[in-house]
């Protein structure tokens, strides 16, 4: 019986671990922007999420609006106007190549 619970927590141990394995190059970002268009605040946000994963891809986006070393994926933005202004709410998913 005792071999049996050790077998099964290993095996739920390796599983969990090779699934940490899979997604350790991936990492999900959010941010908040607010500007005079809908493209700009979404471009405001996907900046700061891009800063949220290292600011030493920030130079590099602003200049090419590329995220250099990374698969940008699940990008989605909920946005509604505010005073005259748009603010969205953007998540994305940041993956290395």
């Amino acid at each position: 019986m005792k071999s049996t619970i050790l077998a099964g927590i290993t095996l739920a141990l390796a599983a969990s671990l090779s699934a940490g394995a899979a997604n350790a190059g991936c990492v999900n970002k959010g941010a908040v922007a607010t500007a005079g268009s809908e493209s700009s605040a979404k471009w405001y946000a996907l900046e700061t999420m891009v800063q949220s994963v290292s600011w030493g891809l920030w130079p590099g986006f602003v200049a090419t609006n590329k995220v250099e070393g990374y698969n940008v994926v699940n990008e989605r933005y909920r946005c509604k106007p505010d005073g005259g202004q748009i603010t969205c709410h953007g998540r994305a998913t940041f993956c290395t190549k």
